[in-house]
């Protein structure tokens, strides 16, 4: 299992920054009181929505309209120690602050999926953040989502689309990619979450342009 731990350091090895406080236990919120909130938060998003496919769409949608990137926590070793105890805590504070680092993104991309019953994953790997820069990376630097929808799973990054975005509208190339297309700037650690029928190697996708 990928500890808490882990999704920050990708998080922040993806902005050439590194975690240099241990993580400690926050006892503030418990785990009941986030499943409420996100409860809430997943059935007022969707309200307008009726397919599985519609909801995850809104979640997207919301998500990358409504949490700003954390330049703070990017920059605030006392914010991770606090932020990065737990993705019970994770989450809370992404919701609450309304910011999010890539970790935060997929997680709380995954709770909301799970409080409307749409199976998802968090997928952790490499990225190319930008056209053709290269990875070129020892460790996974970056966080993203499957969502399985109609028996099918599909691959979204909600970081991507804030980053990508024209004006205020998330950029929804990046909701149910192309998984022929999305490897080009993602690579998982687990093979299998390419979704291709043959997975490429590590060394092929540092070579794509």
């Amino acid at each position: 299992m990928i500890s808490i731990r882990f999704v920050v350091m990708l998080c922040l090895l993806l902005l050439g920054t590194s975690v240099s406080a241990q993580i400690t236990k926050h006892r503030n919120t418990t785990h009941s009181e986030v499943r409420t909130t996100t409860k809430e938060l997943a059935k007022r998003i969707t309200k307008n929505s009726r397919t599985d496919t519609e909801k995850a769409r809104a979640l997207y949608t919301w998500i990358a309209k409504h949490i700003a990137y954390d330049h703070e926590l990017r920059h605030n070793p006392e914010l991770q120690k606090k932020f990065y105890a737990s993705k019970t805590q994770l989450i809370q504070q992404v919701v609450s602050r309304k910011k999010a680092l890539c970790g935060g993104y997929a997680f709380l991309f995954s709770e909301l999926c799970a409080q409307l019953n749409i199976e998802s994953k968090v997928i952790h790997g490499y990225s190319k953040k930008y056209g053709n820069q290269k990875s070129i990376k020892k460790q996974p630097d970056h966080s993203w989502n499957a969502v399985r929808l109609d028996g099918t799973w599909y691959l979204l990054d909600i970081t991507y689309a804030r980053s990508h975005a024209k004006g205020s509208e998330p950029d929804m190339y990046w909701f149910k990619t192309n998984p022929a297309y999305f490897v080009y700037t993602h690579y998982p650690q687990d093979p299998k979450w390419m979704l291709l029928e043959s997975p490429i190697s590590r060394a092929r996708f540092e070579s794509l342009p």
